[in-house]
């Protein structure tokens, strides 16, 4: 039998309530755009509505979009931890998506499809639609703030991916009793233990790096039904 939904329910409910403002922590990963590179060290980069000054030993691209740990200062800000923003999370920007908490079937994945306002809609869909093919499924954990899971089943088990704006990414495998929990951020992994107990299964959190199940595409030349 498939492992029941209802417990992937439970974990998205917690995990969707830590990244309320209630429990928004400065060490969490947050989304930064660069603007300007002002030297090959020191650039100018959006963090929510501010623009501030950083340095960075990596090189960084003007008009990309990464996740980091901020630290900041009386002028400037540190940057640690540096990530490549999902390109799932590049989509989810530019759409509007549908009703909270709903797993897509095929039937409504191909109605969105047909009905896309526009080509990043399109774009959207057609690759929850491929996903969908290999047996990839998505659920939209909240509409507002573009937070979204997929999930594919496997032997006694059912693996998972989720991508919230303020927690990062996390990869996560679930069984009948002992849910893992994967996270490049060592913030994220505190939090996630401090609400573990709401989660009534085993919880082992552990520090790597994550990557999708199925990686979105940002081209129509790339989608292959």
């Amino acid at each position: 039998m498939p492992l029941n939904l209802s417990k992937l329910g439970k974990i998205l409910k917690t995990l969707n309530r830590l990244e309320t403002p209630a429990t928004f922590n400065a060490s969490l990963p947050v989304k930064l755009e660069v603007k300007k590179e002002l030297n090959p060290i020191t650039y100018l980069v959006k963090i929510g509505n501010k623009e501030v000054e950083t340095k960075s030993d990596i090189p960084l691209a003007v008009g990309k979009k990464y996740f980091a740990q901020i630290k900041e200062f009386k002028n400037s800000v540190q940057i640690t931890n540096l990530k490549e923003y999902p390109k799932i999370l590049q989509t989810l920007d530019k759409i509007t998506l549908p009703k909270e908490f709903s797993s897509l079937k095929k039937d409504e994945v191909l109605h969105h499809l047909a009905n896309a306002k526009n080509k990043d809609e399109f774009l959207f869909f057609m690759n929850i639609l491929i996903a969908f093919e290999k047996k990839i499924h998505h659920l939209i954990i909240n509409e507002k703030r573009k937070a979204l899971m997929q999930y594919k089943y496997e032997k006694n088990s059912l693996k998972f991916y989720a991508v919230f704006s303020n927690l990062g990414e996390i990869e996560g495998v679930i069984t009948q009793t002992r849910l893992t929990v994967y996270s490049p951020y060592d913030a994220t992994i505190r939090l996630i233990q401090e609400y573990k107990d709401e989660i009534n299964l085993i919880v082992q959190t552990i520090k790597k790096e994550v990557k999708p199940i199925y990686d979105f595409s940002n081209s129509l030349l790339d989608l292959r039904v």
